[in-house]
């Protein structure tokens, strides 16, 4: 029998010290962390939705995507979707095995005209290519955050042992932007943005089976909420993520107070894999003091495999060797709730979350056991 490793979040004072950071974020943690070359993988990822209902998504890669094990390769990827639901993506490279221009001490990362950019506070990002041209300033609503010491570690203190960083720069954000598309220009204010890093020395299909990431502005609240589920060799071992905010205070952000409760599983029709329709996550802060965040599925709006952006002859190598790598943007309604001596406020807003699947395994398994279809659903 394998031995079983260790997953676990980095939260320990010699974790911090480890990474060489303070337990209070700071902007220079979002410069460059690894290499950029083979064996690891990193990006910025900037998301924001305006209010007519037009969401951009811009990232900057230091590889071809996900492309872990391949050469250094820039790469930004453009993508819009305008409020009838039509989905625009384009991208742009720099040379393959170039790396890329990217600040070590600081955001600044630019891959040919394309930038993100730290300055002053702010965040400025800019596309310009395929006859596009998007400039938007994301200013801080909340301090940056991360979950802990910024980093996962897989198989602690073993020749094998692996990391996973997160820093979330920007949990949320007011944005202004000028788009350019189609020959037609458009000026949006007060959209509400989000921005992330995440770096690693290893491919995530080797350390990570499945998660649920999700955030959203609900009434006066802010939340990021995330079910990672790590892969066979560590047990399945589920690492919550849970953070909430409220008038531009963090309220709370201990995953060992969380428990999650899963609902509605089925089948998804494009993936053929399981899909939750509800996500409960419930933080227990104190005796009296009790959060719900609910994610409720209506629908999806992309729907993909992740093996469309790697070359014909790696699709079909990883198809005959069981990989099935599938992303699904969900949308549907966020509640949150705060309960105080069993009474509270409750609001609910529309939002957007994500099911990355990196196994194959057709049915979630958390902690070494099978969740089954529900009910109403397993036919």
């Amino acid at each position: 029998m394998a031995t079983q490793l260790c997953a676990r979040l980095a939260d320990k004072d010699a974790d911090y010290k480890r990474f060489g950071i303070a337990k209070k974020p700071s902007f220079k943690e979002d410069g460059m962390r690894t290499h950029g070359g083979k064996g690891t993988f990193e990006w910025w990822y900037t998301d924001v939705t305006f209010e007519d209902g037009t969401a951009v998504v811009v990232i900057f890669f230091t590889k071809n995507y996900f492309d872990t094990p391949g050469p250094a390769w820039p790469t930004a990827d453009f993508e819009i979707v305008d409020p009838s639901g039509k989905r625009t993506n384009v991208w742009t490279r720099g040379k393959k095995g170039t790396k890329i221009n990217a600040a070590k001490d600081v955001c600044n990362v630019s891959i040919e005209k394309n930038y993100i950019r730290y300055v002053d506070g702010v965040y400025k990002v800019h596309y310009e290519d395929h006859g596009i041209v998007y400039d938007a300033t994301m200013k801080p609503k909340l301090p940056m955050w991360r979950p802990g010491a910024a980093h996962w570690i897989f198989g602690e203190g073993t020749p094998n042992e692996r990391t996973y960083g997160w820093f979330v720069a920007q949990p949320d954000a007011e944005v202004e932007a000028t788009l350019t598309m189609n020959g037609k220009t458009q000026h949006f204010k007060k959209g509400q943005g989000y921005h992330d890093h995440n770096w690693g020395n290893v491919s995530l299909e080797k350390i990570l089976n499945h998660w649920y990431w999700g955030r959203a502005h609900v009434g006066p609240y802010t939340v990021i909420a995330c079910d990672i589920i790590a892969e066979k060799q560590y047990g399945y071992k589920r690492l919550p993520v849970f953070m909430l905010a409220r008038d531009g205070e963090i309220l709370s952000d201990d995953p060992r107070k969380t428990t999650i409760e899963r609902g509605g599983t089925h089948i998804h029709p494009v993936s053929g894999k399981f899909m939750d329709d509800d996500l409960t996550y419930i933080q227990r802060e104190s005796g009296d003091v009790q959060y719900i965040v609910t994610f409720h599925r209506e629908g999806d709006y992309n729907q993909r495999s992740i093996l469309e952006v790697v070359p014909a002859w790696k699709r079909v190598l990883a198809k005959a060797i069981g990989m099935n790598p599938t992303y699904i943007r969900v949308k549907g309604t966020v509640g949150v709730e705060e309960r105080r001596c069993g009474v509270g406020d409750a609001y609910k807003a529309q939002g957007l979350w994500e099911q990355y699947f990196m196994g194959s395994n057709k049915l979630a398994i958390i902690e070494s056991k099978t969740v089954p279809l529900s009910d109403d659903t397993a036919k």
